[in-house]
C-alpha cells in the first residue's frame, strides 16, 4: 500500500514510523490497541481518526481499527499539529557525497519529526535545501543536544552504512558536557555502566535500574572545573536512549540546563534561547570499507563548538 496522499501540505513531510515488538504488550491485541498504550498523550479520539482515514498504513496492506497485531511489522503514521514552536535552522552542512552527509546542528532542533515537531525538523529543513527524500539519520541526537549528526544519503548503501554503528563500532562519538557537581566524582575519569530502561511513570524518560545487567557503558573524563561546574569529555561506547544525559545525572554529575534530568526540569519548547550544555563534538571513522570494498572511509568530524570556548560559553549564561 502506498503512502496517502498530504492534501494541503506545502511541502512533502515524511511519516513517522514504528517497528512492532515481536511480544504485544500486555492487554494489546491490535495494532489501534498498540498505540492507544504507546502514545498515552495523544487522545483516543486523534488515533480513532488517522486509523480511520488512512493516516496509518504498512507496506503490506490497509489498517484500520480493528487489525490484528502483527510482530516486527513496520507501521507508517501521518502526524499532525495544529502550532509547532518554533526552531532552531541555523545548521551547517560539514560533509557530504553521494551516500553520507555529516551535519552540525544547533540545539533546539529536532532530527526527526516528534512530539509537538513535525516540520520543525533537521530532516525536514535538509529536504527542503536538497531535493532528497532519502535522507535518513544513522543514529540518533536528542532536541536538546546540538552537534554532529551522520545521515544517510542513498537508500541502496543505508544498511551499509548503517553498521557504523553495530555492537563493534566503527565510528569513536566524543561529546562535550557541562555538568553540575551535585556529588563530588572519585576520580578524574570514570567508567559509567548502568542498566537503562524506559521509565514505567514516565515514558518519555529514561531510568537506571539497579542490579540488572549494563546495557549502557560510557567514559568520562574530566578537563576542567569552575564555579561548581564541570567541562567532560564523554564517549560512550552503546547508543541508548538518552544515555549520557541519564548515566551522568545518575553519578550526581547532571548536565547544565538539562530539561528532563537537570537539577532544575522544565518545560518550556518555545525557549531557543537557552539550552542544554551537551554536544557532539567529535565524529571519527577509521578503515571502514566502502561498497564493494573499493575504498575506506577514513574520516574525522568536529562541531563547530570548541569544548573550552562552550565551557566558558556556560559559564557567562549563567552568571549571566
Amino acid at each position: 500500500m502506498n503512502e496517502p496522499g498530504a492534501d494541503g501540505d506545502r511541502s512533502p513531510v515524511r511519516p513517522s514510523t514504528v517497528k512492532l515488538p515481536e511480544e504485544p504488550p500486555p492487554g494489546v491485541r491490535t495494532i489501534f490497541d498498540f498505540f492507544l498504550q504507546r502514545f498515552p498523550r495523544v487522545p483516543r479520539a486523534i488515533w480513532v481518526e488517522r486509523f480511520a482515514t488512512g493516516k496509518v498504513w504498512s507496506s503490506e496492506d490497509p489498517i484500520d481499527a480493528v487489525t490484528s497485531y502483527r510482530p516486527l511489522l513496520e507501521v507508517h503514521y501521518r502526524r499532525e499539529v495544529k502550532e509547532e514552536p518554533p526552531v532552531r535552522e541555523d545548521y551547517r552542512v560539514v560533509w557530504s557525497d553521494n551516500h553520507l552527509m555529516v551535519v552540525d546542528k544547533p540545539p533546539n532542533l529536532p532530527v526527526t519529526p516528534g512530539g509537538r515537531w513535525v516540520r520543525g525538523c533537521l530532516l525536514h529543513l535538509l529536504l527542503g535545501a536538497t531535493g532528497n527524500e532519502n535522507i535518513a539519520p544513522l543514529h540518533r541526537l536528542d532536541r536538546s543536544t546540538s552537534g554532529l549528526v551522520l545521515l544517510s544519503t542513498d537508500p541502496s548503501t543505508r544498511s551499509h552504512y548503517g553498521r557504523l554503528f553495530q555492537p563493534e563500532p566503527a565510528v569513536e562519538k566524543v561529546y562535550t558536557a557541562v555538568c553540575e557537581a551535585v556529588r563530588a566524582p572519585q576520580s578524574r575519569r570514570l567508567i559509567i555502566e548502568n542498566h537503562i530502561a524506559r521509565s514505567q511513570e514516565e515514558y518519555w524518560r529514561q531510568v537506571v535500574i539497579p542490579d540488572l545487567h549494563a546495557n549502557a557503558r560510557c567514559e568520562a573524563e574530566f578537563v576542567e572545573e569552575d564555579s561548581g561546574l564541570l567541562l567532560l569529555k564523554v564517549r560512550p561506547s552503546t547508543g541508548r536512549k538518552h544515555q549520557i544525559r541519564v548515566q551522568l545525572a545518575h553519578a550526581g554529575l547532571p548536565i547544565l540546563g538539562d530539561p528532563l534530568y537537570g537539577t532544575a526540569r522544565s518545560n518550556n519548547p518555545g525557549d531557543l534561547v537557552n539550552r542544554m550544555w551537551l554536544d557532539a563534538h567529535q565524529l571519527s571513522v577509521r578503515g571502514f570499507p566502502r561498497p564493494q570494498d573499493v575504498d575506506v572511509l577514513t574520516a574525522a568530524w568536529t562541531s563547530s563548538r570548541p569544548p573550552f570556548e562552550f565551557f566558558r560559553q556556560a559559564l557567562r549564561r549563567r552568571v549571566g
